[in-house]
């Protein structure tokens, strides 16, 4: 018996995010020996990209609200990542910038994440990783048109 789009809809849905949760869970494993994680990585992009930034700036450029960002900055630092320092226009308000370790995971970071997933890939036949590469091109395409 075939299933409804739905139904389908449905078992996609929970599985692309099933998949997201377990790789963020491997990649932060693998992560962690450079005392970083994966949700960490939109903040340190953030500071490569645009430098000095306020928490408020990066909580919304890495889409993490309130206290969470708090804490996530609070382990940064503790880490040696970034650095806090009262901004000279507006002693209320703090800057956060990356420090000289928080620098040096620029060219790593990104390649870690994709480590894991080439590893999980060659778990893979050729045919079936071309597929799935295909497969979730297509869906984003047509998530994309649906999106507009």
């Amino acid at each position: 018996m075939e299933r409804s789009v739905e139904s389908l809809g449905s078992d996609v849905a929970r599985l692309l995010a099933l998949a997201e949760r377990r790789l963020g869970k491997v990649v932060d494993r693998a992560l962690g020996v450079l005392s970083t994680s994966s949700a960490q990585r939109p903040v340190l992009e953030a500071l490569w990209e645009r430098g000095e930034r306020t928490p408020a700036e990066l909580a919304k450029e890495a889409q993490v609200e309130g206290p969470p960002m708090s804490r996530m900055l609070r382990r940064m630092e503790a880490a040696g990542l970034i650095k806090r320092r009262d901004d000279p226009n507006d002693k209320r308000r703090r800057l956060i910038s990356v420090t000289t370790k928080g620098e040096r995971l620029r060219d790593v970071l990104p390649g870690v994440a994709d480590g894991v997933v080439a590893r999980a890939l060659e778990r893979l036949e050729p045919d079936r990783r071309t597929r799935l590469r295909e497969d979730l091109q297509a869906l984003m395409a047509v998530l994309e048109d649906a999106r507009r």
